[in-house]
């Protein structure tokens, strides 16, 4: 059992983490390696966008096994800080290999640029499986959101500064050494990004264990034989599926991920190739909704634990959907209302504190790390499913800019916004099942 002052200290150690951690994602976004995939001369630019976006999250169906690794790796600390590493290594590789020159041809470094990158979320996504168990341990149930909302807050505001950086680093390199290849600038920022991903590798290191694993043996005296330990396994790994009261949570990720990847690609598109959108105000535009996210996920997450999180995540959705809403209006000529867009995904907030929040609050105890393993891998296949998708829809409109229809003709990126916001709208109903638990400080244990 941990005490007081530990997890006084893990809490404070993974706020540093998290800080760490952003500040490399910020440098090494997927925005930067969609203009990385630009410079390398993608000629089908709609796919190659939906590839970068969707195949990390097909290798994520493979953190169904992460409590399993868990274990054969001596634990959740250990487990995790491996995961982190190897993640980081596979990011420091891209710039080296995806550079033009170091593979015979354009399309072959383009590979290696969508291999590499699947590669450091497939162990940033098992590593996140065991600090998310690690982290319901650092904090009691009463308390939970406020301290996801707190973590949040700095890992926005990491996220925010690194991408800034990103983008003025390419406009000065640009501006000083207009000489330098297009490609250059980003793959520096990928190669800083991994660094200060490793550099979060120290706080980590330094948060107490907590003395929890994936699996308590006062819980399941069972697993004292490698048998019945793979037999717990099985049975850990379906039981999320089987679970009436989490099966709506998975229904909702499902469909939010998918409705989310259904556009990606039209967004990306219609930013870098239709307005012609520069890195520097791309990432300007996302550090305005990070700061806006800074500035309110305390409150989100103090907000989740008076009233329920529920509540939070229907108007977070609402909220979210509406920015697709200006997509819609810009392309249809009013370009301007494109910067309202990422005004209402400012509500992402609510939804990154809310979720894992609410997975945490539907799982048992003793056992979380399945029930967050499924709920990631569900919403990572059908986000990659919407995505890829999505990008073969950009590609088709390429050359058939409008639909033809019997009565008339419509303009297909409108429509596909359009169908964006009404799917993602749509997805507040299977919000509506879920039963939420209340809790207070007498039945909270964990």
């Amino acid at each position: 059992m941990s005490t007081i002052r530990e997890r006084h200290w893990a809490r404070r150690w993974a706020v540093w983490n998290g800080l760490l951690w952003s500040l490399g994602n910020g440098m090494a976004s997927t925005t930067l390696v969609i203009y990385l995939a630009g410079a390398l001369h993608a000629e089908r630019f709609g796919l190659s966008i939906g590839l970068l976006t969707a195949a990390p999250y097909v290798a994520g169906l493979l953190r169904l096994a992460a409590p399993a690794l868990m274990a054969h790796c001596g634990g959740r600390k250990r487990f995790t800080l491996a995961g982190f590493f190897l993640s980081a290594a596979c990011l420091a590789a891209v710039p080296w290999l995806a550079a033009p020159g170091r593979l015979p041809t354009a399309a072959w470094s383009l590979a290696a640029l969508i291999l590499l990158w699947c590669l450091h979320h497939l162990f940033q996504y098992l590593a996140v499986i065991g600090l998310w168990s690690w982290l319901a341990d650092a904090a009691r149930l009463q308390v939970r959101g406020r301290f996801f909302g707190r973590r949040e807050r700095w890992m926005f505001a990491g996220t925010a500064l690194a991408a800034i950086f990103a983008g003025l680093m390419d406009w000065w390199a640009k501006q000083l050494w207009p000489q330098v290849p297009a490609w250059f600038p980003y793959g520096v920022a990928a190669a800083v990004g991994a660094g200060l991903m490793l550099a979060a590798l120290v706080p980590l290191g330094l948060m107490p264990a907590l003395g929890a694993g994936p699996v308590r043996k006062d819980l399941h005296p069972v697993e004292r034989t490698n048998a019945s330990r793979k037999k717990f396994f099985r049975g850990a790994l379906w039981a999320p599926f089987l679970d009436a009261r989490f099966l709506p949570l998975l229904l909702f990720s499902g469909w939010f991920s998918f409705s989310n990847g259904l556009t990606q690609s039209a967004q990306n598109f219609f930013v870098v190739r239709v307005l012609g959108i520069s890195l520097l105000l791309s990432l300007t535009l996302q550090t305005t909704m990070r700061l806006g996210q800074w500035a309110i996920s305390p409150r989100v997450g103090k907000l989740a634990d008076s009233i329920g999180n529920r509540p939070v995540l229907i108007a977070g959705q609402l909220l979210t959907a509406a920015g697709l809403l200006c997509f819609l209006a810009a392309s249809l000529g009013k370009w301007y209302w494109i910067l309202g867009a990422w005004v209402f995904w400012v509500a992402y907030a609510g939804l990154n504190v809310c979720l894992p929040n609410l997975v945490l609050k539907l799982s048992p105890c003793e056992s979380n790390g399945p029930y967050m393993a499924a709920f990631q891998a569900i919403g990572g296949l059908c986000f990659a499913a919407g995505t890829v998708l999505g990008g073969l829809m950009v590609d088709h409109c390429q050359g058939q800019p409008v639909l033809r229809l019997h009565d008339g003709e419509i303009q297909i990126l409108p429509y596909l916004f359009f169908v964006g916001w009404a799917v993602r709208s749509v997805g507040v109903l299977l919000l509506l099942p879920i039963a939420e638990p209340r809790h207070n400080k007498l039945d909270a244990p964990c």
